[in-house]
């Protein structure tokens, strides 16, 4: 039994080792032709400027190591890609799943075309296929080719950028970027391409580089090439098929869930494929590649460890502290009858103003959160009729919430006489601490103010401790279970709200109004000069933590007005 176990044991780290080659190649590829775009962009000043940015970029991708780095990354990729294609045992996958495999199978039709007129030409009759010559052959004839070409690339290399990087928090945070390079890199790319095909026409002292027969060659290799790939589409096409045919008579097995619904399926799918093909409801934010984890089941009964997770999958398995016999559907490829569990619920995200609802699953940003806390309230509520007590509570509550809320914050909750805020949910980090700062001050005069109006109905002045912090932290809505999750509020969770609570707590004790993060100050780029500085230990959190005690609020400086 020995060679099974380690047959078993080594094919998912055979899986792990060629989806990491297939994202390195094509981070190659991708790097090429973003690059290459770049290069026809400057066709907008001059034909001139395009071939002095070649010179240079050539200087790398026609090198040996260049071309052969180009040449091996394009097979490699391009063999993986169909070798995920012809395995993969279900084809119900989402829209832009099925553009990204139409669009990579397409492109070889117009790039083989494209490399053969220029480098092919370069190769076999010696032209010089520089800019002069590329665009003249090529405009205005192959054009619509070449814009067809453009969009393939590009489209097919943004959709697997977007499937690995959609979960960092850094690549959330600058979508906005993403968006405006993805729009003007290729807009910019085909322009160039147009003004300089258009300029070319005016070149009358250039002649044809090549003889008849050498023309006539290469376009029937062109032929050749075109109606090859085709044919090897072809087989592509029924290799799939065939081994679609030669699943239906393979052992099948039992999968029972705990709803009551029992289903056969074929040895060798997912329980995510397995749940799609008989349209069981299972919830799959990531599309099946093993980075969300809100696919995962548990194991009821059979074999929960057999055949094992890979690296790729403990790992998501350990970051949410998964026991032994949870599994994530998308990875897990049962060989015996199983009976299962879901874990999450299949629901769809609500939408808010027709848009859908990114709080539903949770998202990590960057954020800055304030707890601010009532001090000695219950010694003056003492001896207070119930109506006197509520009355003074939501005035304070009241007036802090709309400082709040007008400096661009967002009321979490209120927690008896505390409130807990988040500032930057909707803006950049800077921004959001930015305002978070400014409703600290803010505060600290609203406070001033109430201790005055209320002077005849307290027997004491009211005090406030506050604790901010900046931070990543996850924003959500607990609670989301069923619909109508949209009414349920954003709530933040994390190391960064424990860290604003416990800023606030050691305010009472150090004596302070507020105490803030040194993160705050960072994120807002803001310096604050007279205030004291100190390193404080925080219960819970590994290290002391840089913070600026500021003894009232209103000490703190007005801000500039921050930029969203």
């Amino acid at each position: 039994m020995t060679a099974p176990d380690s047959a078993v044991r080594y094919r998912p780290a055979l899986r792990i080792t060629l989806r990491q080659l297939r994202l390195a190649t094509g981070l190659v590829l991708f790097a090429f032709a973003a690059t290459h775009f770049l290069n026809h962009a400057v066709g907008l000043v001059s034909i001139d400027t395009m071939e002095e940015v070649r010179s240079w970029r050539i200087a790398v991708t026609r090198s040996v190591p260049g071309t052969a780095i180009l040449l091996t990354s394009f097979l490699v990729h391009f063999v993986l890609g169909i070798v995920v294609f012809i395995r993969r045992r279900s084809l119900k996958i989402s829209t832009h799943e099925w553009v990204q495999l139409g669009f990579g199978l397409l492109i070889p039709l117009l790039l083989i075309r494209h490399v053969t007129a220029t480098r092919g030409a370069h190769i076999y009759a010696g032209v010089d296929d520089n800019y002069f010559y590329a665009l003249w052959a090529m405009w205005p004839a192959e054009a619509w080719r070449q814009a067809s070409l453009m969009t393939l690339v590009w489209v097919h290399g943004l959709i697997g950028l977007h499937h690995w990087l959609e979960f960092k928090p850094w690549y959330r945070r600058l979508k906005w970027l993403w968006v405006v390079l993805a729009t003007l890199i290729p807009t910019l790319g085909f322009a160039g391409f147009t003004s300089a095909g258009r300029a070319i026409r005016y070149e009358t002292d250039f002649q044809p580089p090549m003889s008849q027969e050498q023309f006539d060659f290469l376009h029937g290799l062109l032929d050749y090439e075109f109606y090859g790939y085709l044919g090897l589409l072809a087989l592509i096409v029924a290799a799939r098929l065939g081994l679609g045919l030669l699943d239906r008579y393979r052992h099948t097995i039992a999968i029972t869930y705990t709803g009551g619904q029992r289903v056969s399926a074929r040895r060798g799918l997912s329980i995510l494929e397995i749940s799609r093909l008989n349209n069981i409801p299972h919830a799959s934010v990531c599309g099946g590649r093993a980075r969300c984890s809100t696919c995962r089941i548990r194991v009821i009964e059979g074999p929960a460890d057999q055949p094992p997770a890979d690296a790729n999958e403990q790992k998501v398995l350990k970051r949410v502290g998964a026991p032994a016999n949870v599994r994530l559907a998308c990875q897990f490829r049962p060989e015996t009858d199983l009976t299962i569990t879901t874990l999450l619920p299949a629901v769809t995200a609500d939408t808010v103003n027709g848009l859908v609802d990114k709080y539903f699953w949770g998202v990590e940003q960057e954020v800055t959160v304030m707890f601010c806390d009532l001090r000695g309230f219950t010694r003056l509520s003492q001896q207070r009729l119930s109506y006197d007590v509520v009355f003074l509570l939501n005035q304070y509550l009241g007036r802090m919430s709309e400082v709040i809320i007008d400096t661009g914050g967002y009321v979490d909750k209120f927690m008896g006489d505390g409130i807990m805020a988040i500032f930057g949910m909707d803006k950049s980090g800077k921004a959001g601490a930015r305002e978070a700062l400014g409703a600290v001050r803010a505060m600290g005069g609203v406070l001033d103010a109430l201790n005055q109006s209320l002077h005849d109905e307290m027997r004491g002045m009211l005090e406030m401790g506050i604790g901010l912090h900046s931070g990543t932290a996850i924003l959500g809505r607990i609670g989301a279970a069923g619909k109508g999750s949209a009414a349920l509020g954003v709530t933040a969770l994390g190391d960064t709200v424990n860290t604003a609570s416990r800023l606030e707590g050691a305010c009472k004790e150090l004596n302070m109004q507020a105490i803030i993060s040194r993160a705050v100050l960072d994120k807002a780029e803001a310096e604050f000069a007279g205030l004291e500085t100190q390193s404080i230990e925080i219960r819970g959190r590994a290290g002391a933590l840089d913070v600026i005690m500021v003894k009232r609020a209103t000490q703190l400086p007005a801000l500039e007005s921050p930029k969203p």
